[in-house]
This record gives structure tokens, C-alpha cells and sequence, in this order.
């Protein structure tokens, strides 16, 4: 292989590695800001704790003696900073 063509292929390949990463800094802001950050997190905590992650705050709230673990209140603070209200300015 000769010093142009692995120019040009690494050349390429990053590139691609820098376009790539763009699109899914994108990808991210669109889901956060449409979505809303506390939607979000709440779906990766289900996901990661196959659907037990409530139920794993509220057993390590009572074992710290709390009442309750407060996840609603934090995903309802999440969503209200981060997510857009398409619908808030529209009057009938």
C-alpha cells in the first residue's frame, strides 16, 4: 500500500469518525429536548435494571429511612427544564 492511499483512507475514516459523532451529539439533543431528559433517564434506568429500578430506590430509600425515593419528583423537574412544549403557545 503507498503513502497516498493510506493518506486518503485515514483521511476518510476520520471523517466519518468526526461526522458520526455529530449526528449522534444531534441525535441526543433532539431526544432530550423532545423527549425530556427525566423521560429519558427514567427509560436507561429500566432498561439497565430490566424494570426494577423504582422498586431498587424505593428499597434503599426505606433502608435509609425515607418514605419515598423521589424519583417522580426528579423525572418531573427533568422533563420540565429540558423538554419543549410544542403546544404551550397555541391558543383556540
Amino acid at each position: 500500500m503507498n503513502k497516498k492511499h493510506y493518506f486518503t483512507s485515514a483521511f476518510i475514516s476520520a471523517l466519518t469518525a468526526i461526522y458520526a459523532n455529530i449526528f449522534f451529539v444531534w441525535v441526543a439533543i433532539l431526544l432530550i429536548t423532545y423527549i425530556g431528559l427525566g423521560s429519558l433517564l427514567a427509560f436507561l434506568i429500566d432498561i439497565l435494571t430490566a424494570g426494577y429500578g423504582k422498586d431498587i430506590a424505593m428499597w434503599v430509600a426505606m433502608k435509609r429511612g425515607y418514605i419515598n425515593c423521589g424519583c417522580d419528583e426528579r423525572k418531573a423537574l427533568l422533563d420540565k427544564y429540558t423538554k419543549i412544549n410544542l403546544y404551550e403557545n397555541i391558543k383556540l
